[in-house]
């Protein structure tokens, strides 16, 4: 009993931390590793020996009923800029659409837009006005005639905004004062579902249309959109109307109008075979090198990220580049296509990872777009990888690691309590820790599974092939499947348990001597022991094991297949350490332990609590059992009552802590094999 009170007034260390080392440059992929010794060789699972019995990736049901080709959008926000809001009415800004519809139906009758907080004033065909209905969520418009399949027809939509402060943001002088903003200025922002807001349309993501902005403004201001200025018209002494055009298509939620007093500072980006790119930075005077606000100093390294992402993803998709700044907006930047809106406060110049994911995003979100909301994983995590990935261009792997890690960290805060990546819920669709960290982590993880000379290629080949259109999340899978046919993981499984499941895995493992083996022969054992709603049990992945001795390592790579597995191992020399995924390909938590260092058996190693310690009563205990075969614990009080007997396996058991009373308890060995005593305490819920 003395022996167990002392092991009571042990301190209990609820993590064992994770190992960090600094990865090698140009790191090969699983696929280019060699196995020399034979039994570990023969511990390898075989390619695909292992699949997971999954389901066919999930698909999603698009309306395809229209195409719209273009929108001619003209705005008139010229009194708005002029007048306070509490001035202002219920007609706050007027607006007329052009759009020329493409059936793909026979015998269209109507054409269904998105349309809320807007007034239809009237809508024409050649002039004639024709039925519209109108409600809070949409308006149809009956055709004179019907379509058939591949006709188009030409409406034109006047109507006006009844709200200003969501989606359409119009501030005159008088309200700019009031926020400390300088000027007036107006911009609108649609992300997800908010263009409908402020014109009507077609907002679906999938469906891509050119567009053209006329913006009536007064004298001074300077109107920004997407592509490239291509008019401006003096009206009257105190107005212009000033337009835009961008010569590629684009979802709805990508086009963006502002207008304010602008500034324009121009860069420049250019190629090694001599062409070149403008781009185009817009702000407040004040803001351009000001003490402060510096925008030349914040978009300095701008020009030097297309090298970068040509390098990763391919050419430039857009003639120009651009920047708006705008305030006060609750987000930091926003990807609409060739001209990035950037809250003012990105200006301060602190914000280069900020520029570079919008940037990325030209590619990945802009030039191939999620078909759906369920896809945004696709828009975001390319771009938070892109982040990573502009590091690497001037920091190394370290630099790449680094932004990486750092995403690491803030997902696992909460990681096994988030929801799957694939179909979010669009009103947490921007979940920071899984929209965007963890689904960082997934582009990484592809990355390092199949290698930068398969991965970059078929990447690249992706957006090329999708370019100009959409893809849902399965048509990456299939276009994957064909790329790189053979991964070390089967892509479907990949996809399904890092996309359509929650969390990620936790591994632990034991390195011990092989019972009746050589003097330096050893047994690892490695287990994932996540336990969570909707987390699988088994992750399928490659593991990189690195078993560290006197001066010497030893790497090899299993596929997890199974809850446990071993490798038995002839090292030749006394271990001192074993490291699970030393270069930090997988997203996980990990803990290792050397059983042995000197060729006898250590007891205490050989059980140990894992995971969130103290645990929660009613909550799962896990506990890591390295015996050979089944072991009969004790669960004894501090009052020298055993209040449960158990038999545990190898591996990772969950011990029900429902019938545990608030306390400490000891697990203690009952079968005379070894004398352990480990700690743990239950608190209350």
């Amino acid at each position: 009993m003395t022996q167990l009170l002392r092991t009571i007034a042990l301190v209990i260390t609820a993590f064992t931390a994770c190992t960090v080392m600094v990865a090698q440059e140009n790191k090969p992929s699983f696929l280019e590793w060699l196995v020399t010794d034979e039994k570990l060789e023969a511990a390898l699972q075989p390619l695909h020996g292992h699949q997971m019995m999954t389901e066919a990736f999930p698909t999603k049901v698009i309306d395809t009923t229209i195409d719209v080709q273009s929108y001619d959008v003209t705005l008139d926000w010229y009194r708005a800029l002029k007048t306070r809001r509490a001035q202002r009415g219920d007609r706050k800004a007027t607006g007329i659409v052009k759009t020329v519809v493409r059936a793909r139906v026979d015998s269209l009758s109507s054409v269904v837009f998105d349309a809320t907080t807007l007034i239809i004033d009237s809508v024409t065909v050649n002039g004639a006005k024709i039925v519209f209905r109108k409600n809070v969520r949409s308006l149809t418009m009956d055709l004179p005639s019907r379509l058939r399949r591949g006709q188009d027809v030409e409406l034109t939509i006047y109507y006006a905004n009844t709200s200003d402060d969501r989606a359409l943001y119009l501030f005159a002088p008088e309200d700019a004062l009031a926020i400390n903003v300088p000027y007036a200025s107006g911009f609108t922002f649609s992300q997800p579902e908010d263009a409908r807001r402020w014109f009507p349309c077609n907002d679906q993501p999938d469906d891509k249309a050119y567009f053209t902005a006329h913006v009536r403004v007064p004298s001074g201001f300077t109107a920004v959109s997407n592509g490239v200025p291509t008019d401006s018209l003096v009206d009257g002494d105190s107005a212009s109307i000033q337009s835009w055009h961008h010569d590629q298509v684009m979802s709805t939620y990508l086009f963006a109008v502002n207008a304010a007093p602008y500034v324009l500072y121009m860069q420049e980006y250019k190629r090694d075979d001599g062409t070149t790119m403008p781009i185009r930075n817009y702000h407040f005077d004040v803001d351009d090198q000001g003490t402060r606000y510096n925008a030349r100093r914040a978009v300095e390294n701008v020009p030097e990220m297309f090298t970068a992402f040509e390098k990763y993803f391919g050419r430039y998709p857009y003639a120009t580049y651009g920047h708006v700044a705008v305030s006060p907006v609750p987000f930091g930047g926003m990807e609409h296509q060739s001209m990035t809106t950037v809250n003012r406060r990105w200006l301060v110049g602190d914000q280069e990872l900020g520029y570079a994911h919008e940037v990325a995003h030209q590619w990945i979100g802009d030039e191939v777009t999620c078909a759906t909301w369920a896809d945004i994983w696709l828009n975001e995590g390319g771009a938070a990888w892109g982040e990573a990935l502009w590091a690497e261009h001037y920091g190394g792997n370290s630099g790449y690691m680094n932004v990486l890690w750092a995403k690491r960290g803030q997902y696992m805060l909460v990681g096994l309590l988030e929801p799957p990546i694939y179909d979010i819920p669009i009103g947490i669709i921007f979940n920071v820790n899984t929209t965007y960290y963890k689904s960082s982590w997934v582009y990484h993880m592809m990355r390092r599974m199949v290698g930068d000379d398969a991965f970059f290629p078929a990447l690249r080949s992706y957006i090329a092939n999708y370019a100009k259109r959409s893809a849902q999340t399965f048509e990456f899978l299939e276009f994957l499947k064909n790329e790189i046919p053979n991964p070390p993981v089967a892509w479907s499984d990949f996809f399904n348990q890092w996309l359509v499941k929650a969390g990620h895995p936790i591994f632990d493992a034991a390195l011990r001597p092989l019972p009746g083996g050589a003097p330096f022969a050893y047994r690892a054992t490695i287990s994932q022991t996540q336990s969570a709603a909707n987390v699988p049990d088994v992750f399928h992945t490659p593991l990189r094991v690195r078993i560290l001795g006197p001066g010497t390592t030893r790497d090899t790579v299993i596929v997890m297949t199974q809850r446990t597995q071993t490798i038995d191992i002839d090292l030749g020399w006394v271990p001192r350490e074993i490291v699970l995924d030393p270069e930090n390909d997988i997203l996980c938590e990990k803990q290792s332990s050397v059983v042995s260092v000197d060729g006898r058996e250590s007891d205490a190693a050989q059980m140990r609590v894992l995971g969130p310690h103290p645990v929660t009563q009613g909550q799962p205990l896990r506990v890591m059992s390295s015996f050979d075969g089944a072991v009969n614990v004790r669960v004894v009080s501090v009052t020298g009552e055993v209040v449960a007997t158990l038999d545990l396996p190898l591996g990772v058991s969950h011990v029900n802590t429902s019938q545990f009373v608030p306390g400490t308890y000891v697990l203690t060995t009952a079968d005379g094999r070894s004398d352990i005593h480990l700690p743990f305490i239950v608190t209350g819920r």
